[in-house]
């Protein structure tokens, strides 16, 4: 069955042939999940049988990989956008609010995408595992890697971990939609977003008289 679903994958998703079933997965998988969204919602919605579906797709699982292949390429293009501007930029922190603009930017482009992936956070473990092995090149490692670089020549605070440190940030990125006012102007946004940057570097505490 997996070779099956690894045909679901890239330029011949077949979900790109059926955007009435596109609009109607992405409905029901942002607002519930996968393990509990309802696939006869998801074929009522779209007005498509259960027969061409499972023709198709194969079942839910790979509805939903199908998906997913569209979100995270989608997603992946935004970062891969952001790091290209970072080009020869050194700046660890400078790096970060090109990646939380582009979060912010994919964010705008249609929430339902980011609210897909923030829900395969709480999903069972099953079903992260089995993700992980369909879309092994997660761009968070990029993301790591720029962490270690920043540690290494002195960016960072060696006192605390990568691992702490990428954790971080990815919880701000997975989470700024809480934090930012979305319906505003882009430029107001992304002022936000790099006061949220500072905050990470700089910290809230005021500095007393005498300190550097």
């Amino acid at each position: 069955m997996k070779a099956f679903y690894y045909r679901l994958l890239g330029e011949d998703n077949p979900l790109l042939r059926y955007p009435e079933l596109y609009e109607a997965a992405l409905d029901e998988f942002s607002r519930k999940g996968f393990e509990e969204a309802s696939l006869n919602s998801i074929l009522k919605a779209a007005d498509m049988s259960k027969g061409s579906l499972y023709h198709n797709f194969g079942d839910k699982f790979g509805l939903y990989l199908a998906l997913m292949d569209i979100i995270v390429r989608r997603r992946t293009s935004f970062l891969v956008d952001a790091l290209r501007q970072r080009s020869n930029e050194t700046d660890f922190f400078l790096t970060i609010k090109l990646l939380v603009n582009s979060t912010i930017r994919f964010l705008r482009d249609d929430e339902r995408l980011y609210q897909v992936l923030n829900r395969n956070l709480e999903a069972s473990e099953e079903l992260k595992q089995q993700l992980i092995e369909m879309f092994p090149h997660n761009p968070s490692l990029g993301f790591d890697a720029l962490v270690r670089a920043a540690l290494d020549d002195g960016q960072l605070d060696s006192r605390y971990s990568p691992e702490f440190i990428s954790g971080v940030f990815k919880i701000l990125m997975e989470h700024i939609h809480k934090l930012l006012p979305l319906d505003h102007p882009a430029q107001e946004i992304e002022s936000v977003a790099n006061q949220l940057v500072d905050l990470m570097q700089y910290g809230i505490a005021a500095k007393r008289e005498g300190e550097p």
